[in-house]
């Protein structure tokens, strides 16, 4: 399989037209406005995303940058595991660095609340630390919420790199910080081909300023329920926590975004509820496109709809351009995205493309 197959960096091409919309939505170059400037940073439950001119894309990494793994809900006993995120990471030229909550324990948790709290601090004002990775998903990450000060967090941007229960974090970083995150593997994926170029293609780079276009096309078979393509800052991760972000300080602006979602081990018909849920509370509204990933494990029952049946149902009416079956998920394949990023699909083509920083 040859690697353009699915994912392609290119100069600055025929997207560059997506150019201007970027800038006019004041998507910023990765600058931070220094450790002591306390200008546009907002408190909890004040809306960063949109499109705002405060949006801040953090740096690449480049060979020698250190990546720190943390615990950001459930635990990790497997020491195997762990070293094999090391070999993997070290693989791409990176320096790898275990967060104390990784080995720490408390429950069904990687430690307390305010030990991994701290910890996803500790990291994040580090100078040496230019990334972090939540070392794998579970539940927990929305117990962190109301332990973290974003000012901090958005006077110090870095890469944060993670999915499943991490979507609580995505969502607030953006919300609350400003900061684009990415989600992407875990530390404790199965880093496939896919997910390691894409890893790469997004994340990794060598100082260059230049803007950049990646193109997200899955190995397999993509298909599109309604046609078209669409632009907006991509929104999104597992479909329940989206679900049970709503009414919370977290709840995620969808007004025209691209909206995307993936799951595991949910039946046809709770999908039903969950895009049900959605729709009633009105993040469906005004969307300018819908993705959905992978489903893993979600078995269907012959008698029952089919997972594309209810996607038709709920997503077909809105008249905008969803595509299904993208790498993007509880799979051995996942994308990395740019949450809140402006980004282009065309659902007949199956392909995803963003303009990104240099």
């Amino acid at each position: 399989m040859k690697r353009s197959d699915f994912i392609r960096a290119t100069g600055l091409g025929a997207f560059l037209s997506m150019a201007g919309f970027a800038q006019g939505n004041g998507q910023g170059n990765g600058q931070s406005n220094g450790p002591n400037d306390t200008r546009n940073l907002r408190q909890p439950g004040e809306d960063m995303a949109g499109g705002n001119p405060s949006l801040i894309y953090p740096s690449r990494l480049t060979p020698g940058d250190t990546i720190a793994i943390v615990a950001t809900a459930g635990i990790v006993s497997d020491e195997a595991t762990l070293m094999n995120m090391r070999r993997s990471l070290e693989s791409m030229g990176l320096r790898v660095r275990f967060g104390e909550s990784v080995k720490a324990r408390h429950g069904y948790f990687s430690g307390t609340d305010a030990e991994r709290a701290a910890d996803l601090h500790r990291m994040f004002l580090d100078p040496e630390v230019k990334a972090v990775m939540a070392v794998r998903g579970g539940w927990g990450t929305a117990r962190l919420i109301p332990l973290l000060n974003f000012q901090d967090i958005r006077r110090h941007p870095k890469i944060f790199c993670g999915f499943s229960d991490n979507t609580t974090l995505h969502l607030a970083f953006l919300k609350h910080a400003g900061l684009v995150s990415f989600h992407g593997p875990n530390g404790n994926a199965d880093w496939s081909t896919l997910t390691t170029e894409s890893f790469r293609a997004v994340l990794l780079g060598d100082g260059g300023t230049g803007r950049r276009n990646v193109e997200f096309r899955s190995e397999g078979s993509t298909s599109a329920i309604q046609g078209g393509v669409a632009s907006g800052p991509l929104i999104g991760g597992n479909l329940s926590i989206l679900t049970s972000a709503i009414g919370t300080s977290y709840q995620p602006e969808t007004n025209a975004a691209i909206l995307f979602a993936e799951d595991i081990g949910e039946p046809p018909y709770k999908i039903d509820r969950m895009l049900t849920h959605l729709q009633l509370a009105g993040l469906l509204d005004g969307i300018s496109g819908f993705v959905f990933g992978t489903c893993l494990n979600c078995k269907e029952e012959e008698s029952a709809f089919s997972l594309r049946e209810v996607l038709e149902h709920h997503l077909k009416p809105l008249g905008v351009p969803v595509l299904m079956g993208v790498d993007i998920g509880h799979h051995a394949r996942n994308f990395t995205l740019p949450m809140g990023w402006v980004v282009q699909m065309d659902a007949d083509q199956g392909l995803i493309t963003a303009e990104l920083p240099g």
